[in-house]
């Protein structure tokens, strides 16, 4: 899994009303803010509720001027479900009970089973889903549409060798599922739902791969995907876009050497945190930036703004690309893993942050994440809060 957990961030709390969303509570903790809480819908509750349920959003998703991406994992299977929910969670429950209590400070939780390491799950119908069932691919990205996403920054690695194929590792598998079930949204002709791709630079210990892990893996994704619908997002021209994640762990030189050959095939974005790790000479490189800030803190920093403005204005100055991070919270400070906390707050945390780093002029956002239950930025339909962060999402105007 990835393990992102930057703590710089925002700036003063600008509220709006988002209509048809819920709230939940926030309150207490050293360096957290005091909020007043509110009822919401259900499975909105921070502490513990009713099970929500999951559901496409009706009517249409507005359009925007700044596309809306969503990052997206592809390791949930039973085995990695039952690695964080521990051998004592009810798997067979219908549906999955919550795995522990979430205090009402919106950061402090205590396992309901012995083992676990979640706060929330999927909510039903799909529940603890497996990604190599087609099924799961189709609801995702119907859910998505329907909130006004845009698409999803697919987070993938393959195996690394030359010979590799679409059965190689999971990941390769479920990347083919997912691009399938894209394609087969847009042909009905609806909202139109596209892929970028989030290639993981970094290894499971949070070390750069070889180089020639990554040249295996660029070549397998172009070779297989260049071509392919699901990777043309028209607003950014004609070639897929590619995040690479955690390029600023790699030396300029060799991110030179890795991806100059691929400026050709790929629109490429890098993943450098600020204006300083940009002008180390990545601008021949990489056609914009992003930023993937998971842990962006709204109430314990007043110059997230300048920062990203002044990044952003650097890359427009060069006709480069800025994607914006959004997130709803931020939550890996429980059940012996270390980590910091960034209180959702209702849809409060997501609003101030999209309200602050909106300042930057994003040529499109980068939500964090759809699925990342471990360190709880997911935003698709849980069981502890129902549909409230894709109703927040569609309410948000850019």
């Amino acid at each position: 899994m990835r393990r992102r957990g930057t703590t710089i961030t925002t700036v003063a709390l600008v509220i709006f009303a988002a209509a048809g969303v819920a709230a939940c509570s926030g309150s207490g903790g050293s360096a957290k803010p005091h909020t007043t809480a509110s009822s919401g819908a259900t499975g909105a509750s921070g502490t513990s509720g009713s099970l929500g349920t999951a559901t496409t959003l009706p009517g249409g998703a507005p359009a925007r001027a700044a596309p809306v991406f969503a990052h997206y994992y592809l390791w949930w299977s039973g085995t990695h479900w039952k690695s964080r929910l521990g051998p004592s969670y009810p798997y067979s429950q219908q549906p999955p009970p919550l795995p522990a209590s979430l205090a009402s400070n919106g950061c402090d939780a205590q396992p309901s089973y012995s083992g676990a390491q979640l706060v929330d799950v999927p909510a039903p119908p799909l529940g603890l889903y497996d990604q190599d069932d087609p099924a799961t691919m189709k609801a995702h990205v119907e859910q998505a549409s329907s909130a006004g996403i845009d698409g999803f920054v697919v987070s993938w690695s393959g195996t690394g060798a030359a010979d590799q194929g679409a059965t190689s590792r999971d990941f390769n598998h479920r990347l083919d599922l997912l691009v399938a079930a894209v394609n087969a949204h847009n042909a009905q002709g609806g909202r139109r739902f596209g892929l970028m791709l989030g290639y993981e630079s970094l290894d499971n210990s949070r070390n750069p791969r070889p180089a020639a892990t990554i040249r295996n893996d660029l070549a397998y994704f172009t070779q297989h995907y260049a071509n392919n619908p699901a990777f043309q997002v028209p607003q950014y021209g004609s070639k897929p876009v590619a995040m690479i994640l955690d390029s600023r762990r790699i030396p300029t030189n060799e991110l030179r050497d890795l991806f100059q050959p691929y400026r050709s095939t790929l629109t490429l974005i890098g993943d450098e945190h600020g204006a300083a790790e940009w002008q180390r000479g990545v601008a021949d490189i990489f056609d914009g930036d992003g930023w993937y800030w998971s842990a962006e803190n709204p109430y314990t920093n007043s110059h997230a703004s300048t920062t990203l403005t002044k990044l952003s204005t650097i890359l427009h100055g060069a006709h480069k690309l800025w994607f914006a991070p959004m997130s709803p919270g931020y939550n890996k400070s429980n059940f012996g893993v270390g980590g910091t906390c960034v209180p959702r707050n209702g849809t409060q945390t997501l609003r101030t942050i999209y309200e602050t780093n909106a300042k930057s002029t994003p040529d499109g956002w980068m939500v964090i994440s759809w699925n990342e239950f471990f360190e709880n930025t997911y935003v698709e339909p849980s069981a502890r809060f129902g549909n409230t962060y894709l109703a927040a999402i569609r309410a948000l105007h850019t």
